[in-house]
């Protein structure tokens, strides 16, 4: 009977093409059964290898094809899973990986959310989720992002997606990467946009790093920018957070620059 039901639930769920649902999505289509009895049908499906355990109650379908010792589905839409139901959007490396900006992945998928979530890292499959929480006043610029030709999940919008690189560049691999996602950008960036997002993040660190690499990388220098590099503070800020406190300090831009530039600039010239 058991058994019956298990394959009764992968067609109901397939069917509609929801291949991820949730324990209470199985009570509402079987309002009649027993809910510790189903509670334990989806425990066996999980042991067979049937479906896959995301979280506390949520479920994914492992297709007929796949090794299910292995599979999970992709990251972006685990992400959204993940957080049905609550505001959240794909930020930092992980947007940079959507908007086709790295060519090396990590085992990584970083979620922005405006609430806090515990415990704010969380391993499936090998494969770690962290949530990073941002107050509302950064908790903007993101849009429904088509991640392949059937499906959307939220992400960070290209300029929001620069705007926090540079506001925390250790959630994106460091500033070579940041520099790289800047320089690749520059002909693609609503400039507009993204000096209002500036504005509206509230990171002094975050604007004179965009103006340094800007400078450095070769971005047209504009009106823009040079009122933001005149209201800039007198403090002197790290350019990398993945580096040393260290380094020399540049009065122009109000940073600490401590790493080898040059290695930004030959990630994109050489």
């Amino acid at each position: 009977m058991r058994n019956i039901v298990s394959w009764d639930i992968i067609k109901k769920f397939s069917g509609t093409d929801q291949d991820c649902f949730t324990f209470q999505d199985v009570l509402m289509e079987y309002p009649d059964a027993n809910r510790i009895y189903l509670s334990r049908v989806l425990s066996g499906m999980v042991e067979k290898g049937m479906l896959i355990k995301l979280n506390r109650n949520l479920y994914h379908i492992v297709p007929s094809s796949a090794d299910p010792d292995t599979y999970i589905p992709d990251w972006h839409l685990v992400a959204k899973y993940l957080m049905k139901g609550k505001k959240y959007y794909i930020g930092y490396y992980s947007a940079m990986q959507v908007h086709g900006l790295i060519t090396q992945p990590s085992l990584k998928e970083i979620i922005v959310t405006d609430i806090q979530v515990k415990p704010s890292q969380k391993k499936i499959r090998g494969i770690e989720f962290q949530f990073v929480y941002h107050i509302d006043t950064r908790f903007f610029g993101f849009k429904n992002t088509w991640i392949n030709q059937h499906e959307k999940v939220m992400v960070s919008d290209l300029e929001k997606t620069i705007v926090d690189a540079v506001t925390k560049p250790y959630l994106c691999g460091g500033m070579v990467e940041v520099g790289k996602a800047i320089y690749e950008t520059r002909e693609k960036i609503r400039l507009d946009t993204l000096i209002s997002y500036l504005s509206q993040n509230d990171s002094q660190v975050a604007i004179k790093r965009y103006l340094y690499i800007s400078d450095l990388v070769g971005v047209q220098w504009t009106a823009y920018h040079e009122g933001m590099l005149k209201n800039i503070d007198n403090n002197f800020s790290l350019l990398d957070t993945t580096g040393p406190d260290e380094g020399l300090k540049d009065a122009r831009f109000g940073l600490k620059i401590n790493i080898d530039t040059e290695t930004i600039k030959n990630s994109i010239f050489t």
